[in-house]
């Protein structure tokens, strides 16, 4: 049975959900439906699918109209740099549940969380991985950042070290010819500049171009040590936009500092962020390993708890790893990766079991070939059925495999697959009594009781006359258990008046009468057996549950009458003894 939701343009959205099946049932519900995004509030924990991967993070089915998306420094605590690895450890379709960081009502969008801190799950990526966290990746990038900051302040100042060694020219010294050797025109743009550095021979002329890679601040850093010159050395000619040679050299004015000032301010500039980067360092680690330290003992407390039960992969790895010949634990485990439409994993975990448990230990052995019949017969094809069927076949009994799929193949309603089944086991255990017993409780469900009664016949010439007596009992038993009470009493009574000294028989029928028969039928049944010439044991136990049930059913004239008739039977074998 199933719920539809719609039907438009050729495609029908059907809901499996108890309270859209049955509504007047009011029942727990554990995922409140979602139908739009008014459903949703911020700080909720919500269960859906994942629906996709893409760069701008994961997307997350709430519903069949509603999408939420997590990006990848909310899906887990650790830095990933190939997303190809979420694919593999969140496939489509996965059953997660995420907890609701914030909603956009206009855009219609909802941005969620996986992370354990927020929803109190484990992290879907596992810790075996071995993958940096967020913070230490962060803090990577701060370290590398900082010492790209610091390698121009350090060629800036070797480029110093080298211009002390020369010898400054004056003003005098330069000709017209020298100046335009070196002079480059500049463009109308000033920003960005940088500072050719200086060699042997170098003029006394500083001559800027453009550098487009550059960013503001190597421009200002550029243009304050282009003003730095020793006490003793002549101003240089600095040229911005243009030249002319009337221009008089000596009205040209730079401003000229200590050198030692120069010299300790870019040191102090050097060190500082240093000293500070280190110092944040320091508190980021301590700050981390108490975090993980804290992690741990949560982590050890939980597994010390007896009564915890596994959450996780790595839960179910350790639960098997203490008790590889328990096949509860393993289909546990196949349970726990179904709940999440992970069918190849299931498989896996199933194989694995098979390999894992002991050859001795045959019946947990065969639990897991059950449990893996069933998840081909739910989850497979009709082709991987009968893969797994045939391997079972030889590695186990072949009855009870038999057996354990016409199980399977009649509680999913697959009639004519068990049909087929059982005249094959006919066929092949023909003397196995139980076989026969099993098809009768088949047809008898179908309501097929001519075929049940045509059947009872083919086992009487198949089986053994030693078990003919209790497969007719069987038999009634059955159909008086599926309301076919008239024949179940005449073959009762067929096999009573072949073999009237079988009292097990007698107490069978006596049992089922006082279930589905009349008072005046089981009186009837009773005042028959205390008539046979049986043994006293076995005439004191019919005795003794006959006055039992007129105590329960009867008055007090039916118990003295019971105890008349039994004292009457006592005085009759006492009188033949003595004789």
């Amino acid at each position: 049975r199933c719920y539809i939701l719609s039907n438009e343009n050729g495609k029908i959205q059907l809901s499996l959900r108890q309270s859209r099946l049955n509504p007047k049932i009011s029942s727990k519900v554990e995922d409140v439906e979602i139908t739009c995004i008014k459903d949703v509030k911020k700080g909720q924990l919500v269960r859906g699918y994942v629906k996709s991967i893409t760069p701008s993070g994961v997307f997350f089915g709430l519903s069949t109209s509603l999408l939420g998306r997590i990006q990848f420094q909310n899906v887990s605590p650790y830095f990933v740099q190939k997303h190809s690895l979420y694919e593999k450890y969140l496939p489509e379709g996965k059953l997660l549940t995420a907890k609701v960081l914030g909603i956009n009502g206009k855009e219609k969008h909802i941005e969620l969380s996986l992370l354990p801190e927020d929803t109190g799950m484990p992290s879907v990526l596992p810790e075996s991985l071995g993958l940096p966290q967020y913070a230490a990746e962060e803090e990577k990038r701060e370290a590398d950042n900082q010492k790209k900051s610091e390698e121009p302040k350090l060629k800036t100042k070797r480029r110093r070290g080298n211009s002390e060694n020369e010898l400054p020219l004056s003003s005098s010294q330069l000709l017209p010819s020298t100046i335009h050797s070196f002079f480059l025109l500049q463009e109308m743009k000033p920003k960005k500049r940088k500072i050719c550095p200086a060699d042997e021979n170098d003029s006394g002329i500083e001559v800027y171009y453009r550098e487009e890679d550059e960013d503001d601040q190597e421009q200002e850093g550029a243009e304050k040590k282009s003003k730095i010159r020793k006490p003793g050395e002549a101003p240089r000619l600095q040229v911005s936009m243009g030249f002319t040679w009337d221009e008089d050299m000596n009205a040209v004015d730079i401003p000229v500092l200590n050198q030692k000032e120069e010299s300790s301010e870019s040191e102090e500039e050097e060190e500082d962020p240093q000293s500070k980067l280190k110092k944040k360092t320091k508190k980021e680690k301590e700050l981390e390993k108490q975090k993980k330290e804290k992690e741990l003992c949560k982590v050890e407390a939980a597994l010390m708890d007896p009564s915890r039960q596994p959450q996780s992969a790595d839960d179910f790895d350790r639960l098997v790893l203490s008790s590889p010949n328990s096949s509860i634990l393993w289909l546990q485990y196949m349970a726990f990766h179904l709940q999440a439409t992970e069918i190849e994993k299931a498989r896996a975990v199933a194989e694995r079991a098979l390999k894992t448990i002991s050859f001795r230990e045959e019946q947990e052995k065969l639990n897991v070939w059950v449990a893996l019949l069933n998840l081909e017969n739910m989850y497979g094809t009709e082709e991987t059925l009968m893969k797994v069927f045939e391997r079972a076949v030889q590695y186990n009994e072949p009855l009870k495999v038999f057996q354990h799929l016409c199980d399977i193949y009649a509680n999913s309603e697959k009639h004519k697959q068990a049909e087929e089944l059982y005249h094959t086991m006919l066929k092949r255990f023909r003397q196995e009594k139980s076989v026969w017993l099993k098809y009768a409780s088949f047809l008898l469900k179908q309501g097929q009781t001519e075929a049940t009664h045509r059947l009872l016949e083919r086992a009487l010439k198949a089986l053994p006359t030693k078990e003919h007596v209790d497969v007719i009992s069987k038999f009634a038993q059955l159909e008086f258990r599926f309301e076919d009470t008239e024949h179940a009493k005449a073959l009762f009574e067929n096999t009573l008046s072949s073999y009237p000294k079988r009292t097990d028989i007698w107490s069978i029928y006596m049992d089922i009468m006082i279930k589905h028969g009349s008072q005046k039928e089981v009186r009837d049944i009773f005042e028959r057996v205390i008539h046979l010439s049986l043994a006293p044991k076995k005439m004191k136990f019919f005795f003794k549950r006959y006055l039992d049930y007129e105590k329960k059913f009867g008055t007090a004239e039916t118990v003295l009458a019971v105890k008349k008739a039994a004292l009457e039977y006592v005085e009759t074998k006492s009188s033949l003894t003595d004789t």
